[in-house]
């Protein structure tokens, strides 16, 4: 029994949908329990980010702007705040297309419409796009050959692969 698969852009609204009743990346026992944040991360030096890091003496050639008053009015010296540097995660996305994703409840029960496996699976997948992006994440689908990106246009990229590709059954190898 071949079944119709929903209009991608349909698809992408019912994810979203999904993904507005979740908390924001309550994913997986709060993201195994805190050990990641959503969005943008530490990496434990020095760099862009809004996330104070250290204090360090003034050196000739630093910004005045970066000169925290309050730091060096409690001493004989000038001092600089930093900040650590911050930057997103790039997430890779895989949905199953084995034939096993198209059993549906719909051949045993009488009644309304069953979603198959893969319906919910890429319902699922773009609900997860969806808070990912809103985390500030980069993200793509695996085997896609596309780059992670961010935004929006991650989103819509998403669910365009998805309604164009009919996937692999196994699980393609990692692209760095």
């Amino acid at each position: 029994m071949t079944r119709r698969r929903a209009a991608p852009t349909a698809l992408r609204d019912r994810a979203e949908q999904a993904a507005s009743v979740l908390p924001p990346l309550l994913i997986a026992a709060e993201r195994v329990a805190v050990t990641v944040a959503q969005g943008v991360h530490g990496r434990r030096r020095v760099g862009q980010g809004e996330t104070f890091w250290q204090f360090r003496q003034y050196q000739p050639g630093d910004a005045a702007s970066h000169i925290d008053w309050r730091e060096s009015a409690k001493s004989q010296r000038l001092y600089v705040r930093e900040t650590e540097w911050e930057a997103a995660q790039s997430v890779w996305l895989w949905c199953d297309a084995s034939a096993s994703m198209d059993y549906s409840s719909a051949d045993y029960l009488t009644g309304a419409e069953w979603p198959t496996k893969r319906d919910r699976a890429e319902l699922l997948l773009l609900a997860l796009a969806s808070l990912l992006v809103r985390g500030g994440e980069r993200l793509t689908l695996l085997g896609s050959g596309i780059a992670p990106m961010n935004g929006r246009i991650a989103l819509s990229r998403m669910v365009e692969l998805i309604g164009r590709n009919p996937g692999v059954e196994s699980l393609p190898a990692f692209e760095p």
